[in-house]
């Protein structure tokens, strides 16, 4: 351990340039070494701009809307001869009732797409806000594992459709924040969701506590109320939904980040050594100077040198 929507649906495909924009952390190699030489002409495989196709439909599920199982591709544009790139799918946070796929990644395309990966966003569909009381959940609500099932569905289209993008099926990295680093540590961790989803080259969960779901459904307070709204009442469920149920050796290697208060961050210790008792590549940073929030911000930014930099190093390994 080191510390530190199923119909394809059809979309405008713009071309955005790659802007210098000095918020975003440069990439030292564009992703990606240059590929050989065509005719005798060097070939720098540096992404040059970025496509985008837009509120893709993955999934069709009856009475939900379109927005609810859609996402977003940004293509990194680089010449044929680098090859396929590596797909990496970002699933936002927002205590699974809140939150969709275009927030909070005007940094993440570039940083992402600079890095050479093809950055798909996720939307997902999301619980009903939660009430003040327990008394008052909304029965027949969207609980787990839907949340989880629409991800590993939205996984699959991306993986069927790669080549439409020149990348490689095989190399898929998923990245969430908050209640999006719970649903990324459930679907790498537990084989419920592997045929959906299939093998992840990595997995990155930044800053979430629903590794272990039962300590918060178990709050007396909102806490307890945002966990049961997501996850229900029965501890059965709670202890199949906590990744750390499911971890075993050959899954993918997690990079986990975690800040906050002693019992959240020993949280992701636990999780992070049974990882490494498992034989997973496991990296763990703690982020001590974030708040929740600044560490989704981070992500990517020039000014970042906490989690960013050891979070490139990691995914050289993903691609």
């Amino acid at each position: 351990m080191t510390h530190l929507r199923l119909a394809s649906a059809v979309s405008a495909l713009a071309l955005v340039a790659c802007e210098g924009d000095p918020s975003v952390r440069p990439a030292p190699d564009a992703g990606f070494a240059d590929a050989p030489p065509v005719d005798g002409a060097p070939v720098s495989c540096a992404t040059s701009g970025v496509r985008r196709a837009l509120d893709l439909r993955y999934a069709t599920a009856p009475g939900v809307a379109a927005n609810a199982q859609s996402l977003d591709v940004y293509q990194p544009l680089r010449p044929e001869a680098c090859g396929p790139t590596p797909i990496m799918v970002w699933i936002h946070g927002g205590g699974w009732a809140v939150g969709d796929k275009a927030n909070q990644i005007a940094v993440k395309v570039p940083w992402a797409t600079g890095l050479g990966f093809l950055f798909v966003s996720v939307n997902y569909r999301l619980s009903p806000p939660p009430p003040s009381r327990l008394a008052d959940l909304a029965p027949g609500r969207v609980m787990y594992p839907t949340h989880n099932d629409d991800v590993s569905a939205a996984i699959a289209y991306v993986r069927a459709r790669a080549a439409e993008y020149n990348a490689d099926a095989s190399r898929v990295v998923i990245m969430g924040h908050s209640a999006g680093a719970g649903i990324a540590s459930q679907v790498g961790a537990n084989a419920r969701f592997a045929p959906a989803a299939g093998p992840l080259r990595c997995v990155v969960t930044l800053d979430t506590e629903a590794c272990e779901v039962a300590p918060s459904a178990m709050d007396t307070g909102s806490q307890g109320v945002l966990y049961q709204n997501a996850f229900g009442s029965d501890p059965a469920v709670w202890r199949e939904a906590s990744a750390l149920t499911h971890v075993r050796a050959g899954l993918a290697p997690f990079f986990v980040v975690t800040r906050g208060a002693p019992g959240r961050v020993a949280m992701s210790r636990r999780f992070v050594s049974a990882l490494d008792a498992a034989g997973v590549r496991a990296q763990l940073v703690v982020a001590s100077g974030l708040d929740h929030e600044g560490v989704n911000d981070a992500i990517g930014t020039a000014a970042d040198g906490v989690i960013t930099p050891a979070l490139e190093s990691f995914l050289v390994g993903c691609r």
